[in-house]
């Protein structure tokens, strides 16, 4: 019997935790991680029926895979071509931004060099934020973590280019 499009997804779901538990039991190192879980990509991808089906499925893995690599402290040579892939395939849902926006902010102490781009990163992402309603739990969320970001840069003396530093 063939599953219904949402019972497919769901199975996806399923499928990628039980593997990401399954690699925190064995303590797999970030190389391992990744290699498991672009595997994974690939044979889910021969499973999506659509175009837009294949895009979803990269786009959250992208932001798995760049989420343990920061986890993992990676340097900009590996940082840097995965936030490069986040961003060509764009992002699942403005949460995602959110969340890959904050990740560059918040590793900016091993890649200084990368401020500007990742506060102009930011700003954009403030920017969509600004759009979504005021009482939205998207809006509130978002805007906390934006804010944790900043903080963490600011504590290793990162601030957006335009804004003073603090001053100790």
């Amino acid at each position: 019997m063939r599953l219904t499009r949402r019972e497919w997804w769901h199975s996806i779901a399923q499928r990628r935790e039980q593997l990401f538990l399954k690699l925190i039991e064995a303590k797999a190192s970030y190389q391992d991680y990744k290699r498991a879980v672009l595997e994974q990509e690939k044979e889910l991808l021969r499973e999506a029926r659509t175009p837009a089906e294949r895009l979803h499925l990269q786009q959250i893995t992208a932001k798995e895979v760049l989420t343990e690599a920061y986890m993992a402290r990676a340097l900009w040579e590996e940082f840097g071509p995965l936030l490069r892939r986040c961003q060509r395939l764009g992002f699942a849902d403005l949460g995602d931004h959110v969340h890959v926006a904050c990740l560059f902010v918040q590793a900016l102490p091993r890649f200084p060099k990368q401020a500007r781009q990742a506060f102009a990163m930011l700003a954009e992402v403030e920017g969509l934020l600004g759009r979504v309603r005021k009482g939205h739990h998207l809006r509130r969320e978002g805007t906390k973590s934006i804010a944790h970001a900043r903080a963490v840069a600011a504590s290793s003396g990162i601030t957006s280019p335009g804004r003073a530093r603090p001053s100790k």
